[in-house]
């Protein structure tokens, strides 16, 4: 008997077409400010290992190959190559799990172009996205009218002639739209998604709706889910976000939410697509985050190489250049440890506490240090500031912005990093201070982490 009884696709509910998830919406407008910042070849590196990465989950998903771990993340930093894949990682022969890959890689590819393009939807692109994923897939399993399931060709790009009503574990089926209403079935889906378009429902509503429906109707023999999948990631990058990637240990919770969505609750699907890209958009903004301050690095490493040429400084200025680095990494450690496990619990993006805080000022740093009160970091009383952001979900963002500044193995390149980097009135609001440095490091600590833990704490209980 069936589980689930095939009717007619339904049309968004009236409560969903207004939903919106306010963090994702934020997310993607800082997505869009930040690309455009980003360097062409910088951009294109992060797309590509993304569209490896959707191409490969889209069939592990499916069952359609097995592949370990360790592979998949060589296949999505190295790219696709059946010389790259072992027989030991994989259930099927590397070369055709290769043209399958290629094959899905394809499809990824395709919707950028058709995004580009700013292409309607049509049943010709979707009979034509079908044919590009089975390319390499000859056969299918169908359930007969006797309810025996027979290995068939499977037919490409072109409706299903079989039903597909797959069998469940406990014998029960699962029923989809016959045969013979899946090309007006179709036809009404394109006209609800092209209606949708002109209403402006957000994307993740219409992600879900479009992926939902499509299974419900499940119009080819086989490969339903991969397409559908594809679909909902046109839905997303015609936003501005990143495609729809739903790995295999997430395999659960996405099966989950398709089968509430089948008794007619469509939000913990929307939810579950939305969590995705809210996934994928911090991990490419902290990827933009760790290449800026990586290239800082060289930036700083190379003037503070001319810099320390030009100086020569004296060992009194090393000295204090010294105890501010220190006292700063130490203090930024011990505040790092402490909070590591509640940040990393948020599960919404807080922005960072630069955003929220401004910035440190030096000239509250160099009160601690003992330094005369009447001394200007900057001729014109302007201050000097060191941006402290905490991008959330990516606590070692801070280690590496501090190592971008304590990175230099010698004390003399250490003064020149920072002779470079904020002037040459540093290297002059040193010269000839009479501190005890020991103590105005630990004045500075004290003042450091009292600050910034105060700021750390109200940024997290907002």
């Amino acid at each position: 008997m069936p589980k689930v009884f095939w009717e007619p696709i339904k049309d968004i509910p009236e409560e969903l077409l207004t939903y919106a998830d306010p963090v994702f919406r934020h997310l993607v407008e800082k997505w869009g400010e930040v690309r455009v910042e980003i360097s062409k070849s910088t951009l294109e590196k992060m797309m590509s290992e993304i569209s490896r990465e959707w191409a490969i989950e889209t069939g592990k998903i499916e069952g359609l190959y097995t592949l370990t771990k360790g592979m998949t993340e060589t296949l999505i930093k190295h790219g696709i190559s059946a010389k790259l894949i072992s027989h030991s990682s994989t259930n099927r022969d590397p070369e055709l799990v290769a043209a399958m890959l290629q094959d899905q890689h394809d499809v990824i590819e395709g919707l950028f172009d058709f995004v580009s393009q700013s292409r309607k939807l049509t049943l010709s692109y979707i009979r034509e996205m079908h044919q590009t994923f089975t390319r390499h897939q000859d056969t299918t399993v169908a359930l007969t009218p006797e309810g025996k399931l027979v290995e068939m060709t499977l037919i490409k790009g072109d409706w299903k002639k079989w039903p597909n009503n797959p069998l469940q574990k406990d014998d029960s089926i699962h029923e989809y739209c016959p045969p013979e209403h899946v090309p007006a079935e179709m036809d009404r889906l394109i006209e609800m998604n092209t209606r949708h378009l002109e209403k402006n429902i957000h994307p993740e509503v219409e992600a879900a709706f479009l992926h939902h429906r499509f299974t419900q109707i499940h119009p080819f023999q086989d490969g339903n889910g991969r397409v559908a999948r594809a679909l909902a990631s046109l839905v997303f990058l015609r936003a501005g976000s990143f495609p729809f990637v739903v790995r295999d240990e997430e395999r659960a919770l996405y099966i989950n939410a398709l089968e509430t969505a089948d008794e007619g609750q469509l939000l913990p699907l929307i939810k579950f697509m939305a969590e995705k890209q809210k996934d994928i958009i911090n991990k490419s903004l902290s990827q933009v985050e760790i290449i800026g301050l990586n290239q800082r690095k060289g930036s700083i490493q190379e003037g503070a190489n001319m810099s320390y040429l030009e100086t020569q400084p004296d060992q009194a200025l090393i000295d204090h250049t010294n105890l501010i680095i220190q006292a700063w990494q130490e203090s930024a450690e011990d505040l790092l440890n402490k909070y590591q496990a509640s940040l990393a619990q948020v599960l919404t993006d807080k922005g960072s506490l630069g955003d929220e805080f401004e910035f440190v000022s030096y000239q509250s740093i160099h009160k601690n240090l003992r330094l005369p009160d009447d001394w200007q970091m900057v001729p014109g009383g302007e201050r000097v500031t060191v941006a402290i952001n905490f991008q959330n979900r990516t606590l070692g963002v801070l280690r590496l912005y501090l190592g971008s500044i304590g990175a230099h193995q010698t004390p003399e390149k250490l003064y020149a990093a920072l002779h470079y980097q904020f002037g040459r009135q540093i290297g002059s609001m040193m010269e000839d201070v009479d501190v005890d440095l020991q103590q105005a490091k630990l004045r500075f600590r004290e003042w450091f982490v009292t600050h910034m833990d105060a700021m750390i704490k109200t940024w997290l209980d907002q």
